[in-house]
């Protein structure tokens, strides 16, 4: 480990925007070897303060020391000179050209005129594999599936050995291997003596991998702590959100009702035999390992995939669904995994996402209504809380947590009786989360019942009634609230789990 020293330092950071001040005399400093977690719901401040950093906003006001020299001036292309990398949620390598191209941007090596293909294709090979990743250096990143583009995005930070590594929700594409692996990287990382900043709204992550963590609320520092000093999640959280971890979760206990749907022996390309029920006034949980099948099962009932074989029964009657629209007849709702894809439409405003799927009941004759429409979306845009500019704002520019609470409003709005929620927290605030959280008492309230996906097991646990367990595309059991535990649970998931290389490719 190289001599200790202040990598970045930055000094009463104030920016506004209007109407919004998003950073209020904001206080980091960073060492090199040295792992800071930058923790805070959003809005909190932390994009804003990275996008300073990466000189992509200018500061108001502050002073930004890189290196123990004044940058009084940032951009882009400044920071990138001064060694700062930064890896964001979305996939930033270029897509048309090889994996081996985007390590050697710039830098190709050359015999003569020519390029040296065959040391470009060695070297970056021998560099993968000495991280433990095995993808075709060949192969262009559009071949590429996101999880793989993102480790290329992440691998690139310890190719380029830079001084200041930021990296932004990087796991929210990633296996649990795929994961080791980067937190491997960031080991290396900090033995060169490179400084790093974490984001994640997984606060266990945060404490696996981080030595320090900073804490914004409102734009403003709360605080810089050793991860010793705060010992666990529950510590962090009043922190950031003002409640503690108990506060988070507003499961109350309801009584079972009626039955609202009932599956038997449903089988897809994916998955096979699958049987399972939902109540009114029920939390349906489903766990499994990556690539298990809960999401194929989810997609199939809701009409979106091919369902070869099986039975479903809505309040006792056989129905028929092969498309989204005969789920949406039989009150079947989903909220797929991946919202910026294919739940939401990013460029169309906040009031056409919450009505896209409601305009029928808008209509005037063969008109649409549109004051119904907007008054329509603004109730639920008030009972969610969703924090927006106007009805007419691109949802694009909403956090993740918002856009999810518009495709939440969308259901709501189609008053569904089974509403299918599938990883809905994930890169979601703690605040946010709570808030999803007492949503769901709300609508079970109504008597409805929702059936929760999720590889988050303190989640799935304390919001479900039941757990079903899916295994390498099979049922592994059911099991009930009293009978919870993060271990039985995952012994369940590895059931039908047979090879070590299953097991390698489910986490």
């Amino acid at each position: 480990m190289p001599e200790e020293k202040t990598v970045i330092e930055l000094e009463g950071i104030n920016k506004s925007f209007p109407a919004v001040k998003a950073l209020d005399n904001v206080f980091l400093s960073v060492k090199n070897g040295e792992v800071r977690g930058l923790v805070g719901e959003n809005g909190a401040g932390k994009s804003t303060l990275i996008k300073i950093i990466t000189g992509a906003y200018s500061k108001d006001s502050g002073t930004m020391i890189f290196e123990g020299n004044e940058i009084s001036r940032n951009s882009p292309l400044i920071s990138k000179a001064l060694g700062i990398y930064a890896v964001y949620q979305d996939v930033m390598v270029t897509p048309d050209l090889s994996v081996a191209e985007n390590f050697f941007l710039g830098q190709q090596p050359k015999i003569g005129p020519f390029i040296n293909w065959k040391k470009m294709y060695k070297e970056s090979t021998e560099f993968l594999e000495n991280i433990g990743l095995d993808i075709n250096v060949r192969k262009s990143i559009k071949e590429l599936s996101i999880a793989e583009s993102e480790m290329i995005t992440i691998s690139k930070a310890l190719w380029q050995k830079p001084r200041l590594v930021i990296f932004d929700e990087p796991t929210a594409v990633l296996t649990r291997n795929e994961t080791k692996i980067l937190f491997q990287i960031i080991d290396e990382l900090k033995n060169q003596g490179t400084a790093v900043i974490y984001i994640s709204h997984n606060l266990e992550e945060v404490f696996d991998i981080c030595d320090t963590v900073t804490v914004l609320k409102d734009g403003a520092t709360v605080g810089t702590y050793t991860t010793e000093e705060l010992e666990n999640v529950e510590k962090l959280i009043p922190l950031m959100v003002g409640r503690s971890i108990e506060e988070m979760y507003h499961k109350k206990d309801t009584k079972a009702g009626k039955e609202l749907l009932r599956v038997e022996n449903l089988s897809g390309e994916r998955f096979e035999n699958i049987s399972f029920h939902v109540r009114e006034g029920e939390v349906v949980g489903f766990f499994g390992l990556m690539g298990a099948g809960r999401t194929e099962i989810a997609r199939a009932l809701f009409g979106a995939d091919f369902l070869k074989e099986g039975k479903i029964s809505v309040e006792g009657k056989d129905v028929s669904i092969k498309t989204p629209k005969d789920a949406l007849m039989k009150g079947i709702g989903y909220l797929p995994e991946d919202r910026r894809k294919q739940g939401i439409f990013l460029q169309q405003d906040i009031d056409f996402n919450i009505n896209i799927i409601n305009f029928d009941e808008v209509m005037a004759g063969p008109i649409i209504n549109y004051g119904k429409a907007h008054s329509q979306a603004r109730e639920y845009i008030d009972k969610l809380s969703i924090k927006i500019g106007s009805i007419f704002q691109p949802v694009s520019e909403l956090s993740g947590g918002n856009q999810q609470k518009v495709i939440i409003a969308r259901w709501l709005c189609k008053n569904t009786d089974v509403l299918i929620f599938d990883e809905p927290t994930v890169g979601i605030d703690v605040g946010t989360k709570s808030e999803i959280y007492k949503l769901f008492g709300e609508i079970l309230a109504s008597n409805k019942g929702i059936v929760l996906i999720s590889s988050y097991l303190p989640e799935l646990m304390s919001m479900s009634d039941r757990i079903y367990v899916i295994s390498n595309g099979r049922m592994a059991g059911e099991v009930d609230k009293k009978d919870f535990s993060e271990e039985f649970l995952l012994t369940l998931a590895m059931k039908n789990i047979v090879s070590k290389e299953k097991v390698k490719e489910a986490v």
